[in-house]
């Protein structure tokens, strides 16, 4: 894994486990200087980037890529709700066709929400 990669993976696990950007990015920096002085490789340094994260106690942050994740589990509670009452109170029926593309979009939507979440976290902060 390149040190690019390291420090993606590393940034990503971090956020997962609820540090804030400031505490992110500090760390990030500390490691890329580390690796860039010593010529070592992240797993060398640091070993895998989940396991350097476990080290740090646990944060209180929320991410942005997990704040996308849960704005994609209400897309589906909505889409759902807004089916059943458009079905159920006003009996508008989409036909099999309608019902299909409605669903697909929804996924669509939703799996689109779920990817962009991930590659927010997976993403190194802005340089300061």
């Amino acid at each position: 894994m390149s040190s690019q990669e390291y420090l993606k993976a590393l940034a990503y696990e971090l956020r997962q486990r609820k540090h804030n950007e400031d505490m992110v990015g500090s760390t990030l920096q500390e490691v890329s200087s580390h690796l860039a002085e010593s010529g070592e490789s992240g797993e060398a340094a640091f070993g895998q980037p989940k396991e350097y994260a476990a080290s740090f106690p646990a944060g209180t942050t929320t991410s942005r890529g997990a704040r996308v994740g849960s704005l994609a589990g209400l897309v589906v509670i909505v889409t759902l709700a807004a089916y059943l009452v458009l079905r159920g109170t006003f009996d508008v029926s989409f036909g099999i066709s309608g019902t299909l593309t409605y669903f697909g979009a929804v996924v669509a939507v939703t799996a689109a929400l779920i990817v962009t979440g991930q590659q927010m976290d997976r993403r190194l902060p802005d340089p300061r």
